[in-house]
């Protein structure tokens, strides 16, 4: 459930995700352990942010801060989730 909310909100296309499952060599979210759970979610997070950080460092690291510390002090990794895209995308020069 998970993942597929995730995927919903990011608007990230299933194919990928079969994809992804397949190199990992299950069929389904439900047969990954939670690590790896874990590891598509970002997946999924950072395939979003694309050019929108303007350095792939700056996008891991800012996913690190503001998703991943958000997480691990119990809020809800949607919530936060869509807080980051959020704030991503404001600081793009067409939402400004």
């Amino acid at each position: 459930m998970r993942v597929k909310e995730v995927r919903t909100l990011l608007n990230y296309p299933l194919d990928l995700v079969k994809e992804w499952l397949h190199s990992q060599n299950v069929t389904s979210p439900s047969e990954l352990g939670s690590l790896q759970i874990d590891e598509l979610v970002k997946t999924m997070c950072l395939a979003w942010s694309g050019n929108k950080f303007g350095h792939p460092d700056h996008a891991v690291n800012s996913y690190q801060k503001h998703v991943i510390d958000a997480v691990l002090r119990g809020v809800s990794e949607m919530e936060v989730i869509q807080a980051w895209m959020e704030g991503a995308l404001a600081q793009l020069p067409e939402f400004n």
